[in-house]
């Protein structure tokens, strides 16, 4: 939703008769002020680098989600165990990775794996 925003593309008035002159303002001062009123322990800077942060068109969405956990840590409202859905993506393809070594571990030693498991290779003759 930042990036629509700030790239433009929604083009009707997200505000009512504000003094806004763009949407882009509109938005990050409505997200600085939900902000401010949700999370009080939070400086006017930490506020400002977030919502600045966010609307950044240059991040992409590793980038995002690191600037997003950044500023969950700032919070200190955020515990422990909330946090393991931030990791999941990351954890997922550790999971891959490691069993896609071992399995190719396992297929370096003839013998180890039954044949009829083995992977069908494109240049065996048939």
């Amino acid at each position: 939703l930042f990036h629509l925003v700030e790239a433009g593309h929604v083009t009707v008035p997200l505000f009512d008769g504000g003094n806004y002159p763009t949407n882009q303002a509109f938005m990050r001062e409505h997200v600085a002020n939900l902000l401010k009123s949700s999370f009080p322990n939070l400086t006017h800077q930490q506020v400002v680098d977030f919502v600045v942060g966010c609307f950044d068109l240059r991040m992409d969405l590793p980038s995002f989600k690191t600037h997003l956990r950044d500023f969950l840590v700032q919070l200190k409202e955020f515990s422990a165990e909330n946090n393991q859905d931030l990791y999941s993506e990351e954890q997922q393809q550790q999971q891959q990775m490691a069993a896609a070594a071992a399995e190719a571990q396992r297929l370096a030693v003839p013998g180890l794996v039954n044949p009829n498991d083995r992977p069908m290779d494109d240049d065996e003759d048939l």
